[in-house]
């Protein structure tokens, strides 16, 4: 009854973020993509919690689903869109040729992900039948699985480029945020100068 559960819960959970993964891309306000990209990054915290990698999981909830989009909310905030603002939809054409992008990436992961010499690998080890701990013939846990210290191992050592490109990147998406903020209150500003000199001529005008 457990592992029913388990496996509901999961395919709920995956359900629920292959829903909310359309919908961060297909709304228009980025406020509503901010707000479902919140609950994607919940149920990305579930399959963690169900892996039995609590500490991945908090730190999903607190990192990502907490701090990094209340970084992204205010830069949306900060970039303030309004209705008005926002660019228009592209026609059939576009929506096509997106759709076929993404089905062309899909593609790419799928072939790279099938001819990887990590599924023999997977192979190798023994079956659920004989390894209970096993999940799908994929080793059993070590003692430390999912702990601060594996994790935090792991961060530093293989993943340190990855870790320190995010970063990178993060930091690049302020900066732009701010320079696109900064764009229309610096047109606004010279509009109104504009505005002040042509008054003030067409009044010396007037004078003489």
């Amino acid at each position: 009854m457990e592992e029913f559960l388990k496996h509901s819960l999961f395919g709920l959970s995956g359900l629920l973020g292959v829903v909310c993964a359309v919908l961060v891309v297909t709304r228009k306000n980025p406020i509503y993509s901010a707000l479902f990209l919140i609950v994607l990054l919940g149920t990305i915290a579930i399959d963690f919690f169900l892996l039995q990698a609590e500490f991945l999981g908090f730190m999903q909830l607190l990192v990502y689903a907490g701090a990094i989009m209340v970084l992204f909310l205010f830069v949306i905030m900060l970039i303030n869109p309004r209705g008005d603002s926002l660019p228009d939809e592209g026609g059939a054409t576009d929506r096509w040729v997106a759709f076929g992008v993404a089905l062309l990436i899909f593609s790419l992961l799928f072939t790279a992900i099938a001819k990887s010499p990590r599924l023999k690998e997977f192979d190798s080890f023994p079956g659920m039948a004989a390894v209970p701990e096993t999940v799908m013939g994929t080793p059993a846990r070590t003692a430390d699985h999912g702990s601060l210290t594996a994790f935090g191992y792991e961060m530093f050592t293989t993943h340190l480029f990855v870790f320190e490109l995010t970063s990178i990147l993060v930091l690049s998406a302020i900066v732009g945020a701010v320079h696109l903020s900064l764009r229309p209150r610096r047109r606004k500003r010279e509009e109104t100068e504009a505005a002040l000199d042509s008054s003030h001529g067409r009044e010396e005008h007037a004078h003489v």
